[in-house]
């Protein structure tokens, strides 16, 4: 089966002054990068990395940013990775021309593309997730190849449904349809939907950071933490 990361970025940061994605989380350690290294360490089939037009990517770790453009380009382009002589990244940069519209137009744009390239699933990360772990995400992808059956499987705390998010394929018109700033939450809620929540070990792995308390609260917490890049 073949399974995709999603990883939106293309939120506005207004309540960080539009400079959340390049804010250091640590020295040298940008916000918008920790989530996308574990995204990539899991080992998917593919990664859209969905952003607002005009973002310049400074986030992006060097090899990272080279290898996703490159490989936009020859998707734009119709030629196949080989031609484009694409360095061995599975990431690619989706511009999303509707992301002012709310989250679920970034989320429709990521799913479209898992879509379009014939994804059975999509793992769906935030971009200001910085806490979550690859092993989290793979718990993710292991707990529906044992029942693919599921509509879903998510992470939790305290009960509420959070991303990371895996998402089956037949879920993906219905998130196709999705308007607003809600995301997948509404869909999530669905009776007829089959899902199964995974709690997080602590709560902080689920921090979503969009003001400047929780960015220095996310600085605290990372100083206990091994928060790296220079492996991507």
């Amino acid at each position: 089966m073949r399974i995709a990361g999603v990883y939106l970025a293309a939120g506005a940061g207004r309540r960080m002054n539009g400079a959340k994605l390049t804010a250091e989380l640590l020295p040298g350690v940008p916000l918008g990068a920790v989530a996308l290294k574990a995204l990539l360490a899991v080992g998917l089939d593919a990664a859209y990395i969905v952003v607002r037009p005009g973002d310049p990517l400074d986030w992006l770790p060097e090899p990272v940013r080279v290898g996703a453009l490159r490989r936009k380009g020859a998707r734009e382009a119709g030629r196949s990775e080989g031609e484009a002589a694409i360095p061995r990244t599975k990431a690619e940069v989706v511009v999303c021309a509707d992301a002012g519209r709310g989250m679920a137009h970034s989320l429709r744009c990521g799913v479209g593309c898992a879509m379009s390239d014939g994804c059975d699933a999509a793992v769906v990360v935030l971009a200001d997730q910085p806490f979550v772990t690859a092993g989290m995400m793979r718990g993710l992808v292991d707990c529906w190849r044992s029942d693919p059956r599921l509509d879903y499987v998510a992470s939790g705390d305290g009960g509420a449904i959070m991303p990371p998010v895996l998402l089956a394929g037949a879920t993906f018109q219905d998130v196709a349809r999705l308007e607003g700033d809600r995301g997948a939450k509404r869909l999530l809620e669905r009776p007829d939907w089959a899902g199964r929540v995974i709690p997080a070990e602590e709560p902080e792995r689920l921090m979503d950071v969009d003001t400047p308390d929780l960015m220095e609260r996310a600085r605290r917490y990372s100083r206990g933490h091994c928060v790296r890049l220079n492996d991507i």
